[in-house]
């Protein structure tokens, strides 16, 4: 007879494996601690929007703002879309199909930087500067600071694949890519929050 785990008592040779506890990984752990302050920072930006709003004496926009809410509207979906390639990405290096995953990411790259390019067509395209307006001021910065955090989950992922390159699966890679999930998902539901204040609140 053998001991195992949480002392249950099981014959030699047996096939029954030892119960464990799925704990998640420290580095998932301080990526969620982290987004939570990064909650914090945005919370502050939609405060001072919908305080400047509120303090607004005429329309809300201001005249002559004019956003391409439907073209606009279909990024936001391939942005959302990219959380579900995300997503598939951690299912299939948890089930060790690293190179499937490595396709998924990087469906997940060109879809988040099609975003990035509309964003940046648009800062062109629009008829007011961060100096017109106080809803300008706010528009720049809000989607300026979400394009940042979006570019920079792009350069992370391009570095995972990088790591992922080689032909064994380091002990440490599943946390990565599911740390690297749960921040993904993060800027798209800011994104979902920012698309509605910004473009569909008058």
């Amino acid at each position: 007879m053998r001991l195992m785990s949480q002392s249950v008592v099981v014959p030699e040779g047996s096939q029954v494996a030892p119960f464990g506890f799925n704990r998640p990984s420290m580095l998932g752990v301080g990526t969620i601690v982290w987004l939570s302050s990064e909650v914090m920072f945005f919370s502050g930006l939609f405060a001072a929007f919908f305080t400047l709003r509120a303090n607004s004496t005429g329309p809300w926009p201001p005249a002559g703002i004019k956003l391409d809410v439907l073209q606009s509207g279909v990024f936001t979906f391939i942005l959302l879309m990219s959380s579900v390639t995300m997503q598939k990405a951690v299912y299939e290096v948890e089930h060790h199909r690293r190179k499937s995953a490595i396709k998924w990411i990087t469906i997940t790259i060109l879809m988040g930087a099609s975003f990035v390019t509309n964003q940046a067509i648009e800062w062109t395209h629009v008829a007011f500067a961060p100096s017109t307006n106080s809803f300008g001021s706010l528009f720049f910065v809000m989607t300026g600071l979400h394009g940042l955090h979006v570019i920079l989950g792009l350069v992370a992922m391009l570095f995972l694949i990088g790591r992922m390159a080689g032909r064994t699966q380091d002990p440490g890679e599943i946390a990565v890519v599911q740390s690297l999930s749960y921040y993904w998902h993060f800027v798209d539901i800011v994104w979902v929050a920012l698309y509605s204040v910004l473009f569909l609140v008058h």
